[in-house]
This record gives structure tokens, sequence and C-alpha cells, in this order.
């Protein structure tokens, strides 16, 4: 079965998303059919997921940055803090992540949740939109090529 969106749809969504407009992003992917997504820290790829399972993955977005083994609760939540209060950009945030251990975080559009994942799974933290701790998207124009494992 064919999912229903493309790439092309999610940078549409995304077009001007700021911290402020988070929640109506979500509420636009969900629209498009977006039942989940997560996003890897260590390469910056996204695997989006419809309602049945249906997978579509975007390129990796930057250079290969190592996560740490173990998970510092505390680093991830002053990295979070930081990039909330805008002090730093998109790929350092990233890097603090990483260093902290955190592996992923998934986005829910349907529950407005956003949650922090360690290398082992782990629930690191998870928070709805109304929290001040979800990261802004970064700019997915440059996800038109082909999805990882696509023909």
């Amino acid at each position: 079965m064919q999912i229903a969106f493309t790439l092309e749809d999610i940078d549409r969504a995304h077009e001007g998303v700021t911290q402020e407009t988070v929640r109506k992003y979500l509420a636009d992917l969900h629209g498009l059919g977006v039942f989940t997504y997560t996003t890897y820290i260590s390469d910056g790829h996204s695997e989006y997921f419809d309602i049945r399972g249906n997978k579509l993955s975007s390129a990796p977005v930057h250079e290969a940055y190592a996560v740490s083994d173990g998970a510092d609760r505390e680093a991830m939540r002053r990295a979070l803090d930081a990039h909330g209060r805008r002090e730093m950009d998109y790929f350092t945030f990233v890097r603090q992540l990483a260093a902290a251990g955190v592996c992923t975080w998934v986005m829910n559009p349907v529950g407005m949740t956003c949650s922090y994942h360690s290398k082992s799974g782990e629930l690191l933290r998870s928070t709805r939109r109304s929290g001040r701790s979800m990261p802004k998207p970064l700019s997915r124009s440059f996800r038109t090529r082909p999805a990882r494992g696509s023909s």
C-alpha cells in the first residue's frame, strides 16, 4: 500500500515554522496523514509513519554525530532549555543532545507530544506541546531527494 503523503508535502507544512507555531505544524502533519515521526540525532534523518505503519524516510541532514552511550538527563535538560530560549542553533542543539546520550526524538502529531529516547530505548523525557521543550524542526526543504532505500 502506498503512503498518502510525500516529503514535499512535509516540506510545505514546515515552511515558516517557528517555536511558537510548532503546534500548527504538528496539526498540519496530522492532516496529511502523519501519525508519528522519529528524528535520529546521529544524522538528522527522520522516519515518518502513517496510521498503518507505512514509512517514509528522509535523507540525513548533517554530518554524523556520535551519540553517547550513557544518558545525562541534566545535560539534556540544559540543551532543551537553551534551545527553547534561542541561545543556540539547531546543529549546536543536536550535538549537545548527542553528547547527553539522546538518540532520537519522537513527535506525535495526534497527541501533540515529543519524547526523547536513549540508545537503549529508555524514555528520557516526554512533553506535550504546551511545554517549552519541544525542538523547533529544522527546515526540510532539502528533503526532496529520494528517501533512503527507495527506488
